[in-house]
């Protein structure tokens, strides 16, 4: 349960909208989409990581132009530490049968589309430091979009 909570925690990282600011991230390999924005709403982008806090819900919007039609859209989170991508569980990683996404697959070309999900850090998450890699993959295991940024849980 503890390991389920980090990857939520992790995962959050990438969200947005209570304070939003428009957070600052590194492309890590999107191949089929092009990232147009990403809000955080815990993130202040004039911080050096973003903090999450324990207990409370992170929101996230992600806008997402892709460069193909993608019949499906799976969603990974990763906590890399020393350089080791660790994988974490996710509860709904299947984004087209999630209906709070506010995507609808198949995707289309050249089309923005606007993902958002809320998030709580659980209370019994550990405090750590950890880079954040989230990627969207289609049904070909092809990266739709990767984003890593660090983060901060307190």
């Amino acid at each position: 349960m503890t390991r389920i909570s980090v990857a939520f925690s992790l995962l959050c990282a990438l969200c947005g909208i209570a304070s939003s600011f428009a957070f600052v991230f590194e492309d890590c390999g999107s191949e089929l989409a092009k990232i147009n924005e990403v809000e955080i709403s815990s993130c202040d982008v004039s911080d050096e990581k973003c903090v999450l806090t324990r207990g409370e819900d992170i929101h996230v919007k992600a806008k997402v132009t892709p460069n193909t039609d993608i019949t499906e859209v799976k969603v990974f989170a990763y906590g890399v530490i020393l350089d080791v991508a660790v994988p974490f569980p996710l509860k709904k990683p299947d984004v087209c049968k999630n209906p709070d996404s506010g995507l609808k697959c198949p995707l289309k070309k050249d089309q923005e589309v606007n993902y958002k999900a809320t998030f709580v850090v659980e209370k019994k998450t550990p405090t750590l430091s950890v880079d954040v890699m989230w990627e969207f993959k289609n049904e070909k295991d092809e990266k739709i979009i990767c984003i890593k940024f660090p983060v901060k849980i307190v």
